[in-house]
């Protein structure tokens, strides 16, 4: 028996396809499809494949995205579709994939490793760590009635009659998809960590196009037929749930914006016969404050199938400090000094000096771990939730400040 580990060869890719639909008993050829034809990042060697006597029979690919975190622009390497033929099963075939993807992201020097996962602990044997994320939900309210979606007449107006908001909401059109690429650049510019999409991603990966528009994307019109944002929204039929899975508004008016574009996923998830709804958004006061006209109360779930892991031991928090070290000044150099775990051994961000400074160290005493990095960086974890240390709480407000974490958009899913 031959057993090969290297990238996938071009006449290969329709047989992992094959293999992934079988993996995941998935019909949905095209969902795969993409990952071949319709990013435009991909190369041959981000699919990393085992061939036994000729036959692909496990796979790992990755997706290299550029992401927003606040300043900051960083490169991820997303794993996906991490998958065995049963047959092939506990011979180590995905394990060493995985490996060599790591590898892969480590030598062209991407930033960081984002997955999604069931079995975290398969993945904590490479250096992944588990960011639990809170998840807003709620049953839609018995009361529950969307604002009217007419705009009223000058006159009416005028009287103080009509709608809540000068916005309407209706289904998007190819006319605005423009529009709506534009909201998304502006309302993600800062947002950990929001991917930056160009067209040709918007085509191929998320699949917005002006050929092909969901008519679960919803665009609210202004007086003038101005876009002032958008939403998409998912039935899960299998889950018996759905969620409001990406929103977007122009700053002004934000929050009568926000409310009609929710309220308005929120009656047609209620008209399709479903009361379980899902906030997949970040959680803004817009966001928090119209949620509580549309859910009987506020629910929380804490995922954890959300793993992430450093590429390199001190690559990235130098990044950080150095984009981080004008912040520090102006706050007055808040003084201290934390040490982080990583899978290359811990590593040290000092605040003691006249400027950021970053370097591995030996001693991990008091060391905190990698995910409480990420949770950090990505406006996740506040300082007195990241440490007991009260001392450190100046600085790691300073350099990470809150922020309305979306984890992922689920057009970007992988």
């Amino acid at each position: 028996m031959s057993t090969e580990f290297r990238a996938i060869r071009e006449a290969e890719q329709e047989q992992c396809l094959d293999l992934w639909c079988a993996a995941f008993r998935s019909d949905s050829r095209a969902y795969f499809e993409r990952y071949f034809y319709g990013d435009v990042e991909w190369l041959p060697y981000y699919t990393q494949v085992a061939v036994v006597d000729g036959k692909v029979v496990s796979a790992v690919t990755i997706c290299k995205r550029t992401v927003a975190c606040g300043d900051l622009r960083l490169t991820m390497g997303g794993i996906g579709n991490v998958a065995t033929l049963p047959d092939y099963r506990g011979h180590g075939y995905n394990t060493e994939c995985l490996k060599r993807a790591i590898a892969i992201m480590e030598a062209d020097a991407m930033d960081f490793s984002l997955l999604g996962t069931g079995i975290n602990a398969y993945y904590a044997r490479v250096g992944f760590a588990t960011l639990p994320v809170e998840h807003l939900h709620g049953t839609i309210r018995a009361d529950f009635a969307p604002r009217s979606t007419t705009l009223p007449s000058p006159e009416a107006r005028e009287r103080g009659q009509g709608v809540r908001a000068d916005c309407t909401v209706r289904p998007a059109t190819a006319d605005d998809l423009p529009a709506v690429r534009a909201i998304y650049d502006a309302y993600n510019r800062t947002r950990p960590i929001a991917v930056v999409r160009d067209e040709a991603y918007w085509r191929g990966w998320v699949r917005i196009s002006p050929e092909s528009v969901p008519d679960t994307l919803l665009v609210a019109i202004g007086p003038e037929g101005e876009v002032l944002g958008y939403v998409r929204h998912q039935i899960h039929r299998y889950g018996g749930y759905a969620d409001v899975s990406e929103l977007g508004a122009r700053p002004e008016g934000e929050a009568e914006t926000t409310a009609a574009l929710l309220e308005a996923a929120a009656a047609r998830i209620q008209a399709a016969g479903e009361q379980s709804l899902y906030f997949s958004i970040a959680l803004e006061p817009t966001v928090l404050s119209a949620v509580d006209g549309i859910v009987e109360a506020r629910q929380w779930q804490t995922r954890t199938g959300g793993m992430v892991r450093l590429l390199h031991r001190d690559n990235l928090l130098r990044s950080v400090a150095m984009g981080l070290n004008e912040l520090w000044i102006a706050a007055g150099r808040p003084r201290g000094a934390v040490t982080f775990e990583t899978p290359y051994g811990p590593t040290r961000l000092d605040a003691n000096g006249a400027f950021l400074s970053v370097e591995p160290v030996e001693d991990a005493t008091g060391a905190l771990p990698q995910a409480a990095f990420f949770g950090l960086l990505f406006g996740l974890l506040p300082a007195e939730q990241a440490t007991p240390d009260a001392a450190l709480h100046p600085l790691l407000s300073t350099l990470f400040p809150p922020q309305a974490f979306i984890y992922y958009w689920n057009g970007d899913g992988f």
